[in-house]
This record gives C-alpha cells, sequence and structure tokens, in this order.
C-alpha cells in the first residue's frame, strides 16, 4: 500500500528538485516562512520520521497561509500566498495518507484536501495537486468498478425535458449562421460586433450525448466546488458554499432534502481545469481564434431552473457553448449604456425590469452555439435569444 500511495501521491523518492521551493519568493514571504515551508516538507517526504509531526507542521503551515489569504481585499493578496497555500494543501495529503493509509476513505479525503488546494491556492509543481487528484480517483474507481462511458441506471427519477416556463416576447432576434467559414465571421459579425447564433458547431462534441446529472457525478461527484446559494447573486440573501458537484446534484438538480426548492447555481467555474476528464467531451470552436488570446478561459455552468444573472458587463468576449437545457439571454448596444443599471432604483421600477437576466431552463438537450461579442447588436437597441 506505501509503493501504491507514493505513486497516487506523486512522491518521488531522492528526487527533491520535484519539489524546489524557488517558486516562492522570499522577499515577499520573508525567511522565516520559507524555512518553515522546507522544514515541513522535508518531514513530508521522509516516510521515516514521525507521520504525526509531519501532518501537524503541514497543518500549522496551511493555517498560517489561510490566514494571509483572508486578511484584507482577496485580489490584493501576492500569489506566493496562494502558492504556500497549494504547497502545503499537497505536504498535508501526503503526510494524512501516511497516518490513515488503513483508511477505507483515505484516497476520498486527500481528493478533497488536494481540491481545497487547488481552489485556493491554484497549482505548484507542474501540476502536482491536479496530478494526485486524478490518480486518487483512478485508483477509487478501480477499486469500485463504477466507472462506464454510459449513464447508470439510477433510482433517481430521470429530469423531464423542460421547456422555459418564463417566455418573454421577444422582437428581435440575432441572427442565425450554420457553420460560416471563419473569414465570413471575421469580416461579417467580428469586426463588425454584430452577434451571431452559430449553428451546428457542436454537432461532434461527445458532451451531447454523454453528459447528464449522472454521468457528472460519475466522473466527477467528488470534487469541490463553489457554488451560488440564491436565485441571483444581487440579492440580499444571496451567499457561497463549497460542497462536492455530488451533493450539489442531489439537493439543487434533484432537489432531494430541499424541501423550499432553494435554488443554487455552479457559475463561471473552471472546472474543466478541475476536472480534466470532461474537457476530453468538448472542443472549443475553431472561431475563438479572432479573439486575440492564446489561452481563453473556459468556465462551466451548471443549475437548476430559476437561475438569474443580472445585468453585467463581460471584459472579454464570449462564446457560450450550450449542452443542455435553455437560456434566454438579452443583449443590450454600447449606446444604451447611460440607461442601463445593475441594481433598480428604491422606487419606480417594476419588478420584471429590475435587471435583465439570464435564465437558465435545465435539462432540454441542445445542439447549437452562440456567441456574441461585447458591444453591439444587429443595429437593434436590444436583441434576444430564446432556443
Amino acid at each position: 500500500m506505501l509503493a501504491t500511495g507514493k505513486k497516487i501521491l506523486c512522491v518521488r523518492d531522492g528526487d527533491a528538485t520535484d519539489y524546489a521551493l524557488d517558486i516562492l519568493d522570499p522577499k515577499v514571504l520573508g525567511r522565516t516562512v520559507i524555512a518553515q515551508c522546507q522544514k515541513t516538507l522535508d518531514a513530508t517526504l521522509d516516510f521515516s520520521t514521525s507521520s504525526n509531526i509531519a501532518l501537524e507542521d503541514s497543518e500549522a503551515l496551511l493555517l498560517y497561509a489561510w490566514q494571509e489569504l483572508n486578511t484584507g481585499k482577496w485580489a490584493s493578496v501576492d500569489g506566493n500566498w496562494h502558492k504556500v497555500y497549494a504547497a502545503a494543501s499537497w505536504m498535508k495529503a501526503v503526510s494524512y495518507f501516511r497516518c490513515n493509509m488503513d483508511s477505507p476513505t483515505v484516497w476520498s479525503d486527500i481528493v478533497k484536501l488536494c481540491d481545497m488546494g487547488h481552489l485556493m491556492g491554484g497549482d505548484v509543481w507542474n501540476g502536482i495537486l491536479i496530478r494526485t487528484i486524478s490518480n486518487a480517483e483512478e485508483f477509487i474507481q478501480s477499486q469500485t468498478k463504477q466507472i462506464s462511458d454510459s449513464t447508470p441506471e439510477s433510482s433517481v427519477a430521470p429530469l423531464k425535458r423542460l421547456k422555459a416556463s418564463l417566455r418573454p416576447s421577444i422582437q428581435y432576434l440575432i441572427p442565425e449562421v450554420c457553420q460560416p467559414y471563419l473569414s465570413d465571421f471575421q469580416d461579417l459579425h467580428f469586426r463588425q460586433k454584430r452577434s451571431v447564433v452559430l449553428k451546428h458547431c457542436m454537432d461532434d462534441w461527445p458532451a451531447l450525448e454523454k453528459w447528464s446529472p449522472e454521468y457528472i457525478r460519475q466522473l466527477c461527484g467528488s470534487r469541490t466546488v463553489p457554488v451560488e446559494i440564491g436565485r441571483r447573486y444581487t440579492d440580499d440573501d444571496w451567499t457561497q458554499e463549497l460542497m462536492t458537484i455530488g451533493a450539489f446534484i442531489d439537493k439543487y438538480i434533484y432537489m432531494k432534502d430541499n424541501p423550499e426548492h432553494k435554488i443554487a447555481y455552479l457559475a463561471q467555474h473552471d472546472l474543466f481545469s478541475q476536472a480534466p476528464v470532461l474537457k476530453e467531451d468538448i472542443a472549443p470552436p475553431d472561431y475563438i481564434a479572432f479573439c486575440g488570446d492564446d489561452d481563453p478561459d473556459m468556465n462551466a455552468w451548471f443549475g437548476p431552473e430559476g437561475t438569474v444573472s443580472p445585468l453585467h458587463y463581460d471584459p472579454k468576449h464570449n462564446f457560450l457553448c450550450q449542452v443542455m437545457g435553455e437560456k434566454y439571454v438579452r443583449l443590450y448596444s454600447e449606446s444604451q449604456t447611460e440607461f442601463l443599471y445593475p441594481h433598480a432604483p428604491a422606487r419606480g421600477l417594476p419588478e420584471d425590469l429590475r435587471s435583465v437576466v439570464l435564465l437558465v431552463i435545465q435539462p432540454k438537450l441542445g445542439n447549437w452555439v452562440f456567441a456574441f461579442t461585447n458591444h453591439e447588436g444587429p443595429q437593434k437597441d436590444a436583441v434576444d435569444i430564446l432556443k
């Protein structure tokens, strides 16, 4: 078990270069913190030392980094503290294994530890947290023999294919184009800042046939993700919570143990770097080449009926690829900026006009992509997409 554990945890005996601390800047962290990181790392990798002491050292370092991450504004925290948190999370995972290698839940516990490290700190040492998670999940699946390419039978009733229960009147539809030439897309839409719906650009995506709540649970149900609790993030009772994808599906997709039918949303989350196995089921459209970003952001949204994104502006161009469900999107021309507000005035504005919404209805299968730029619609004050 020890040799298997080291392999899963990416521990390489006698090769300390894989865990070099030159990724940390002593001018930012100070020599004392660097020395503590080295001491903890040495205790973590030396399996002849006390595993309890190694675990205590890693927990102390993790707590210190956590305090630094949560002091002041998140955006102003130096990136070195994120690296310390990520490195300390992996050290704790290794020490935790040494202390609990006979526990039946040791690998699922380690997945949670590394997930938290990745969420709060990113990754270090050539993606060691994600590599450890992938190895641990592969080991768990090999032991339980539950992995399958098709959706397994479930005791939970399948979701019905829903249509939008709140369909606004549509006046100005965005034009639809079927697989345009790249040059046409660039000349007629991107350069002209005109929104467009691109048809049949996802026909070869395995996700269209594979993805379902149970499939996603099977592949990454143990992964910890940030979930938005509440219908929209401008509401007073809106909050966030960390939970596993499996728990999110049970409570907010199937509404189990959720008698009040509270709404939650996995929104704009970098799920594909956290769970690379899902990335194998999709392929970014070639049209993103015109956005001038060699490494574009790729985020996931997953939620039940009734989630709302209030009026907002994105600093980057967007390609929104709909695999399941349907969305209603309203876009305004930049010429209307002075008339648009993310929040309603205290008085005088009816509820249905208080924000422009993105309404998500799950889970009717779709087979199309729509793309929109940051600016002009097709020469209208407002343009709509509803599929």
